[in-house]
């Protein structure tokens, strides 16, 4: 498995997990996995996705700027302006005068799909929260369902951390709206760059929060950590899935989120299927839930292992691939280099997708792949072949061949010549010595 595969596998599983649950986040009496497929056979994405998708575009701008330029702003700094960006499709507006985020213009991501309160109201405030300043007392799941590219765009595991806390913080200020998302950036940083498993991810990304982040209350820290346990503890134990989860909580506020999330990863950990059903059938905010699952669980096994029913329904997927796939993509322009590519400077440059530029360059790229590719140089072999394949045709009319299954160039070029000096076209003979018994008996065609 590549790291594209993962990259991809791991937001196209998130916007997945997020529109099985989003159907029935607001349900209640959910059964044991009651819920296996979309509504109608179609899955719609909520502000989970949304805001996941203006993360990736915030980070994949800022790095083309930066390659550009030489210079970038901050990575919570970039982020927090695509989420002004993001304001703007929820409230019908174009206050935010930057043009960074592409997406912003798709019509599904312009509908409010239940927007949380406490990111509309952060983000609406004129201020950009941090951790040092909180903006609100929130510990809602909106500042953790949103983070996961952050862990899949960091050169480090620390950095990962910290910046998805920054980032988580721009909306939510509480200790508990932030611990979770410093845990979840840096285990998808984790399993994507060490190829470890899940829960050997989450263990390395708790010891590192202790060892470098710790900034927060240690009755924060020690009822996060005691949740987690929780969860590992359960998911080893004979219960009924929707029974472990309701010993966790709903999901309403982001440790709990988390921790349903990690009880429904290692619970199925070679399922990804088994984990995001398992994820969403619960009375409480089934959307992110899902969506934090199927993150974990499309960075860790892929997206080949998703089943195809829940890509091909999904609403928005080709965005979703295209974005992804940028996010795992090396800027492909820069200060100093000759590459140009008019699509990519379309989304990150202008911040608005050209589409016709889209066809140009999936014809430029197939050009180049099938076209107009350098054919390999020939070697003495290949040019000796050439040429008394050329003297056979000018002799008897007829193109030589290499007699399949066992023949070789230089078996045919010794029949050539033999053909050559006795002035007779015994090609198939030579080639195929039982030639006239392999026809009569059918065994040529």
């Amino acid at each position: 498995m590549n790291r594209k595969d993962k990259i991809i596998g791991c937001l196209m599983g998130g916007a997945i997990g997020d529109a099985l649950g989003y159907q029935i986040e607001f349900k209640r009496g959910i059964k044991n996995k009651e819920i296996t497929k979309y509504l109608n056979d179609f899955g719609i994405i909520s502000d989970d996705t949304q805001m996941t998708l203006f993360t990736a575009n915030g980070l994949i701008w800022r790095e083309t700027r930066g390659s550009l330029r030489g210079i970038a702003p901050l990575p919570t700094d970039a982020v927090y302006e695509a989420y002004l960006d993001w304001l703007d499709t929820q409230n019908n507006t174009n206050n935010h005068n930057i043009k960074m985020s592409w997406i912003k213009n798709i019509k599904e991501l312009n509908i409010p799909r239940a927007p949380g309160n406490a990111c509309i109201s952060a983000l609406s405030s004129g201020k950009k929260g941090t951790i040092k300043e909180p903006i609100n007392d929130s510990k809602g799941c909106g500042g953790i369902m949103r983070v996961a590219p952050i862990g899949l765009y960091m050169n480090n595991p620390e950095n990962a951390g910290r910046f998805a806390a920054e980032v988580s913080a721009i909306t939510h200020g509480h200790p508990l709206g932030n611990i979770p998302s410093y845990v979840f950036a840096t285990m998808i940083y984790f399993i994507l760059n060490d190829n470890i498993d899940i829960e050997e991810s989450l263990q390395k990304a708790i010891q590192q929060y202790k060892e470098k982040f710790n900034v927060y209350d240690k009755k924060y820290n020690d009822y996060f950590i005691e949740l987690i346990e929780k969860a590992i503890k359960l998911s080893k134990e004979n219960k009924l899935d929707i029974d472990a989860i309701s010993e966790l909580g709903e999901g309403w506020v982001a440790e709990e989120t988390f921790a349903i999330a990690i009880y429904s990863c290692l619970k199925y950990k070679n399922s990804f299927e088994d984990a995001i059903i398992c994820s969403v059938n619960h009375d409480g905010d089934s959307d992110s839930t899902g969506s934090v699952t199927g993150n974990i669980m499309g960075v860790y096994l892929g997206y080949d292992s998703i089943p195809k029913y829940y890509i091909d329904n999904l609403e928005l997927k080709d965005v979703i691939y295209e974005i992804a796939e940028d996010l795992a993509t090396e800027i492909p322009i820069g200060e100093y280099s000759n590459n140009k590519d008019d699509y990519w400077e379309s989304k990150y440059v202008y911040g608005e997708r050209n589409d016709k530029m889209k066809d140009d360059q999936k014809l430029k790229s197939y050009m180049d792949e099938f076209i107009n590719k350098p054919l390999p140089e020939q070697t003495d072999l290949d040019k000796e072949f050439v040429k008394y394949c050329e003297l056979y045709k000018e002799k008897f009319g007829k193109n030589a061949y290499v007699a399949a299954p066992s023949g070789t160039k230089e078996k045919t070029i010794d029949a050539i010549k033999e053909c050559l000096e006795k002035n007779e076209d015994i090609l198939d003979k030579l080639l195929y010595p039982n030639f006239e018994d392999d026809m009569n008996n059918g065994n040529l065609y």
